[in-house]
């Protein structure tokens, strides 16, 4: 069956680039639907959707927006505008993938209109900049965003950009030939949060869950997973929460690499998912390099864990302040939601013998979730460390206990 392809560029310099693209796609038996995101130079090509039909999805005019002689609310429009147009083609039935090429400019318009759309629409982005030297996290946000890095400029067709551009064609036509469409929810869903220094709680917990006829869905620290988390959270497609892993709200209030975003637990709370919170992983701070740490940092207990990154071992304020944020955050909810700690350690390296065991930086966030208003919110201490069986079938059946009732 034939896919709807999107393919969205700015026709009057990358016009040549995106219809060897659409040419691709169609020979694949596929239909393109080519999308101008251009403003200033005539189209090399002619767009299914021209930039008159982006810029009045934007609410506006290409004229106006000439007239206004402004590159970045120029960019902003015909962000707003591809991005109004892809979510509307998806509603109808009309959009099976989205393709874009791009330098800087390129690349924030593209991922734009692919962050506007729900995981599982396959999603290309060919991007000057997606390489070492660029940040990654503005452009792909919490979606399933793929990008290739275009390696020469996209200017011209040649014995480059012609095989790279016909990989990422390759690439979305073979998703959106795989994409496995809507699922059905079959089974009430559990999400959880992990780190490596969290696994072998989290797999028991999995494997509680799925035992008991739960789907479970884990997200990775980095932050980003917990906002993508929370985003399921918001739209009432979570029926419990297990927090097991959140070292982005400690990165979050430490300036480390791995930071939460402001709002974290916010959406939980607003909309009354069950939790359980455990402490897991917020015992460190995660620094890049071990050279690039500051020499005070290193009078700490800290581990090289590789070499991009160096777990420092986090003070009892710094665990404290913790404490008091998620006691704030949660004191506020609207469902039921407990804390459960286990007193002989917050992570894998955090275990007695172990390069960052310190019990009383951990009491610190005790003192701390207990200094706050933490209203009737629910503080459980376990005479265990994170990672053994028992405290994991604990605070399963807690989180299990607070869904059912």
């Amino acid at each position: 069956m034939a896919k709807s392809i999107i393919v969205i560029g700015t026709l009057d310099t990358k016009g040549q680039e995106i219809a060897f693209v659409r040419d691709l796609i169609a020979e694949r038996g596929h239909q393109p639907v080519v999308v101008d995101s251009g403003v200033l130079g005539e189209p090399a090509i002619e767009a299914t959707i021209s930039r008159h039909g982006v810029a009045a999805a934007a609410g506006t005019s290409i004229e106006a927006v000439l007239a206004r002689g402004d590159k970045n609310n120029a960019i902003s429009t015909m962000a707003q505008g591809v991005t109004a147009i892809a979510s509307r083609l998806h509603a109808e039935g009309k959009l099976d993938g989205v393709i874009a090429l791009g330098g800087v400019q390129g690349t924030v318009i593209g991922t734009a209109a692919m962050r506007g759309l729900p995981v599982g629409v396959p999603k290309v982005m060919v991007s000057t900049v997606a390489n070492g030297q660029a940040t990654f996290g503005p452009f792909v946000g919490t979606k399933d965003i793929t990008i290739m890095h275009s390696v020469a400029d996209i200017l011209g067709l040649n014995i480059i950009t012609r095989q790279v551009l016909a990989e990422a064609a390759g690439a979305v036509v073979g998703m959106a030939e795989l994409a496995l469409g809507p699922q059905t929810r079959d089974r009430p869903t559990v999400a959880m949060t992990m780190a490596g220094v969290t696994t072998t709680c989290v797999m028991r917990a999995r494997e509680l869950f799925e035992d008991w006829g739960y789907e479970v869905i884990a997200f990775h620290c980095n932050g980003i997973g917990a906002m993508a988390m929370e985003e399921l959270a918001d739209a009432g497609q979570l029926q419990g929460i297990l927090d097991l892993s959140p070292h982005d709200i400690g990165g979050y209030l430490r300036g480390g690499l791995m930071q939460s975003s402001p709002d974290r637990l916010e959406a939980v709370s607003r909309r009354g998912v069950p939790i359980v919170f455990v402490p897991g992983g917020i015992d460190f701070i995660l620094y890049g390099p071990f050279q690039s740490i500051a020499p005070k940092m290193l009078e700490r207990k800290y581990v090289v864990h590789n070499p991009i990154h160096t777990h420092v071992r986090a003070n009892r304020a710094e665990m404290a302040d913790a404490g008091r944020f998620v006691a704030e955050r949660l004191s506020q909810t609207t469902g039921p939601a407990a804390v459960m700690i286990p007193r002989r350690g917050f992570s894998q390296l955090n275990t007695k013998g172990g390069p960052l065991f310190d019990p009383q930086a951990d009491q610190g966030f005790i003192e701390g979730l207990r200094a706050a208003d933490a209203g009737k919110l629910t503080v459980t201490e376990l005479d265990m460390h994170i990672n053994e069986p028992a405290f994991a079938e604990a605070v399963s059946t807690e989180l299990r206990s607070l869904m059912e009732t």
